[in-house]
């Protein structure tokens, strides 16, 4: 009689123990899933620490000024260096003192880091170089990796958000691919001179209205 209540007692306490124990087991490893998306989400962090703020086209309204080119370009590339570091990247630049051009902070580094962060994607293990310089009354930027991937189109679509802004600049983009020897990317921009002039960037809002909604085309017959 004593035999069969204390196996009673040791199989209700089996009863308990194993689900404690499955309990236990499903803990740690949901422990142990949240600690890699922890490490996974700050290496992340740290690969794009100082994201340059991206523009709404249509919402976000210009600030025109003089820039500093020199200045404008290091604070991007201090942005992308973690970047760089992970794709074994060498950044370079080439961009002499004193130049200056009229544009809204925000939106030139947001295409300055566009630029940037395209060419280090294309080339790992390879160079980055951004250089500058005075070119017929306007500023050239050219952007050059040494991928080994050459696509223009594909190029050209990854920076068609930072052409348009830069259009609003009054400036122009053109992609250069060269098959296996790398891309660049020239930027011109016209240097403006006094508090406005026919180069101040237009104002997105002025251009694209806050909601944009493209109309779908009449297709029926006449």
């Amino acid at each position: 009689m004593v035999g069969h209540v204390f196996a009673a007692v040791l199989g209700g306490a089996e009863a308990v123990v194993v689900p404690l124990v499955l309990l236990s087991l499903t803990v740690s490893a949901l422990v142990i899933v949240s600690g890699w998306y922890r490490r996974r989400d700050l290496q992340q962090r740290l690969g794009q620490t100082g994201l340059a703020p991206r523009f709404e086209l249509g919402q976000t309204p210009f600030t025109s000024g003089a820039l500093d080119v020199a200045t404008e370009v290091l604070a991007v590339l201090q942005q992308l260096e973690g970047r760089a570091a992970q794709q074994f990247v060498k950044l370079e630049v080439a961009v002499p003192p004193g130049l200056a051009l009229r544009a809204d902070p925000g939106a030139f580094r947001s295409v300055l880091y566009d630029l940037l962060s395209q060419a280090i994607a294309q080339a790992p293990c390879g160079h980055v170089l951004l250089a500058a310089t005075p070119m017929s009354g306007r500023v050239q930027i050219s952007v050059t990796d040494d991928g080994p991937n050459a696509n223009g189109a594909l190029r050209s679509a990854a920076l068609r958000d930072a052409e348009r802004l830069a259009a609003l600049h009054g400036a122009t983009m053109r992609v250069e691919a060269r098959g296996t020897e790398g891309t660049t990317v020239y930027l011109r921009l016209p240097v403006s001179e006094g508090r406005r002039t026919r180069n101040e960037p237009a104002d997105p809002v002025s251009v694209w209205p806050p909601v944009f909604q493209p109309q779908e085309a009449n297709t029926a017959p006449h």
